[in-house]
């Protein structure tokens, strides 16, 4: 039989004494901030926090890159955030790729995006069907959200020969 997954979850402060599971002073031993050499941690955020700031993504690069920290050890250095939140917001949008671009690629990747536009006008105009063209979809949408704008241009659809 196998045994159930546990969820680890912090629990609130019940107010106990002084010494704790991390001992005298209940201080986490792994706790960075304020140790020499570390920078300052960034402040207590205001609730509903929705967007991270520069200076915090600057704070989590460093602490990751420069200062190799684990995400619990981050996470002392962001007031309301937690490990978990911190990692994917470095995973996912500050932590660089590692892959070079080569003109070819460059290339590779506009080709393949021409291609889908004129594509998503054969497929928007399958799906509305009663014999509209890709191009007549094209317009029609450019004059539903752009009707006030007289002067603006026309989106161009190139029709594929085949």
């Amino acid at each position: 039989m196998r045994r159930p997954s546990h969820h680890h979850h912090r629990l609130p402060d019940m107010g106990h004494s002084s010494t704790s599971m991390y001992g005298e002073g209940g201080q986490d031993p792994q706790n960075l901030v304020g140790t020499e050499g570390m920078p300052f941690p960034a402040r207590r955020p205001q609730r509903p926090r929705i967007k991270f700031t520069l200076e915090e993504d600057e704070l989590l690069i460093e602490l990751k890159e420069k200062k190799n920290l684990t995400w619990k050890q981050i996470a002392d250095f962001f007031p309301g955030r937690n490990p978990g939140t911190l990692q994917v917001r470095y995973c996912t949008r500050l932590k660089t790729e590692g892959i070079s671009w080569t003109r070819e690629m460059d290339e590779r990747l506009l080709d393949a995006l021409k291609s889908y536009e004129d594509e998503k006008w054969r497929i928007v105009a399958q799906r509305v069907g009663s014999g509209v063209t890709p191009m007549g979809c094209c317009n029609r949408v450019w004059e539903l959200f752009n009707d006030d704008l007289d002067d603006a241009p026309q989106f161009q659809f190139t029709p594929q020969e085949g």
